[in-house]
């Protein structure tokens, strides 16, 4: 008989123990949902959510719901135009998915989430060689997995500390409720991806793999009837100069499957010829000061106004 009330003091102790442990599981998905970080499990309308964290998994979760519910156009792009301001964007409310490091198999996961609303009436598409000279997710593999992780994970644990600091002031905040990345304005050097990408006489390496994604989104985005303004972001005179052919190239390349209603804003061009010159604009010769990115942001605007003027864009608000 002892031996079977060992047994049942043991099979208690376990049942209590699971119970206790289900029960703290309990609570923590709860609180997680109650605060929401990513907003994926309250109504996003009319909320102002910022990226904490990782920023792939962030703007991945934000984009299921937070993005469409509040936004009708979208930013898609590298680094190159990660600290471009949409706010400044008044046609649209514009939210910029852009990555630091980031290519376009990234960008069409996270653009993806936003296009399924069906919210979206146009995207900005940026117009880089980096998006396409490779295809490996960064930091995490950009799945609906992610949807259980903001239950609870060390992403999630992580986005908490972020904003726990920063709201502390014990870090600066980079990103904005419109996913604008604040990187600062300190001049440094390009970085080695940039600078094997950029070295002077030869094309652009294009990865066929993130081509084919790159050309498979814009084919979604015409099928959806979202017509898209494609951007030839600008960089300095003399990585443009050492280059010409490779750029012109490329554009091209990548453009094949544009259809005549589309919009291309080319900071390539003679007319931009002056703003490369100004290495003032520039970080790196091809990451924008915050200055020089307000100023193409303007320029953006004045020129998505002009078609709605002239009527080419049928689906604005």
């Amino acid at each position: 008989m002892p031996s079977d009330n060992l047994a049942m003091t043991a099979r208690q102790w376990l049942m209590e123990t699971i119970g206790g442990i289900a029960s703290l599981l309990f609570v923590v998905v709860l609180v997680n949902m109650s605060i929401d970080v990513y907003g994926i499990f309250r109504d996003t309308e009319g909320r102002h959510l910022p990226v904490y964290g990782d920023e792939r998994v962030a703007k991945y979760l934000l984009s299921e719901k937070y993005v469409p519910k509040n936004f009708d156009a979208i930013l898609i792009g590298s680094s190159v135009s990660a600290n471009w301001n949409t706010h400044g964007i008044d046609g649209f409310r514009v939210y910029n998915e852009s990555l630091e490091g980031g290519n376009i198999v990234e960008e069409k996961a996270i653009a993806d989430q936003a296009l399924a609303s069906l919210q979206i009436k146009i995207a900005i598409l940026i117009v880089d060689p980096y998006l396409t000279a490779s295809h490996d997710f960064n930091t995490v593999r950009l799945t609906p997995r992610e949807n259980l992780e903001a239950l609870g994970s060390l992403n999630l644990l992580d986005a908490y500390k972020s904003e726990a600091r920063i709201k502390l002031h014990l870090e600066r905040g980079e990103f904005d409720e419109f996913g604008t990345d604040d990187f600062g304005d300190i001049p440094n050097k390009l970085n080695p991806h940039l600078q094997k990408l950029m070295a002077p006489g030869s094309d652009f390496y294009i990865d066929e793999f993130a081509m084919s994604n790159y050309k498979a989104l814009v084919d979604e985005l015409h099928a959806a009837k979202i017509q898209i303004v494609f951007v030839v972001p600008p960089v300095s005179q003399l990585i443009f100069a050492s280059k010409a052919n490779a750029f012109v190239s490329y554009s091209r390349e990548i453009l094949v499957n544009k259809s005549d209603r589309d919009l291309i804003i080319d900071f390539r061009s003679d007319e931009f010829a002056g703003f490369r010159r100004d290495q003032n604009n520039f970080k790196d010769g091809v990451h924008l000061t915050n200055q020089a990115a307000r100023e193409v942001i303007t320029e953006i605007n004045a020129r998505i106004d002009q078609w709605i003027r002239n009527g080419q864009l049928p689906n604005q608000r």
